[in-house]
């Protein structure tokens, strides 16, 4: 005889990027294993290949996850962790190089409890995929999904300009000069980056401003430190942050 297999419930998500509403279960123990053993390697690269695998599998319904931007797939993710371990979180913060706004030594570690049922993509005023360049030239993004993950990251490195320029061509939808429209996917990259190399300063820093303004996971608070009762203020920002 054949042992129970057990049914878990389903919830409901509504993705920022395109206002659609998808399905998705919790996570089970198989796929919680692999969370835990992408935790313990410490390694951002393992967290978000496990993120992918978790995701493909809780996700109910055709959703091609190569193609959801980058936050999407962390609230997403949240939401499944949220659902399957529990909506509070428990973090670990200290004061930045072990001193208070006193200036005075205190290595306390404070724990903070976190609602993820709260955090949600922050989108910024004035945001928008259409960017005007002339009165009559324009270009339409699209936002990065997993496929630019390790180019992202790459922009740490603040003289990373070939890695800016990829990141960009790639996320170009289209092109438009009045009534005329010319797709990407219709021409090369070389084609692409020349296009991004024609423009003046302030008009490719109007396509940056779509990177910079596009809506990211982010939550602000103040906590007291229980030890010396000075304040921090902390920002978290990404997934890897609310695990920390």
């Amino acid at each position: 005889m054949a042992l129970p297999v057990l049914n878990a419930p389903t919830h409901e998500l509504t993705l920022t990027s395109t206002g659609e509403t998808i399905q998705f279960r919790p996570f089970l123990v198989k796929e919680e294993k692999i969370l835990l053993m992408a935790l313990e390697s410490g390694d951002e690269k393992e967290m978000i290949r496990a993120m992918k695998q978790i995701i493909s599998s809780c996700v109910m319904g055709e959703v091609d996850i190569d193609k959801l931007p980058l936050f999407d797939i962390q609230y997403l993710f949240l939401n499944i962790r949220s659902q399957s371990v529990g909506e509070k979180v428990k973090l670990h913060f200290k004061h930045p190089e072990s001193t208070n706004s006193n200036n005075e030594k205190c290595e306390h570690v404070q724990e903070i409890e976190i609602d993820l049922k709260n955090i949600k993509p922050e989108i910024l005023e004035g945001h928008s995929k259409k960017i005007d360049l002339t009165d009559d030239v324009g270009v339409t993004m699209t936002y990065p999904g997993f496929d630019m993950y390790d180019k992202m990251v790459a922009l740490q490195d603040e003289s990373a300009v070939d890695v800016i320029f990829d990141i960009i061509s790639d996320s170009i939808e289209m092109i438009y000069k009045g009534d005329e429209v010319f797709y990407a996917e219709d021409h090369t990259k070389e084609e692409l980056v020349e296009f991004l190399n024609s423009l003046s300063s302030g008009q490719f820093n109007n396509i940056r401003n779509f990177f910079q303004t596009m809506p990211y996971l982010r939550h602000e608070f103040d906590y007291t430190c229980s030890k010396c009762g000075c304040s921090e203020h902390v920002t978290l920002t990404g997934i890897e942050d609310f695990f920390a």
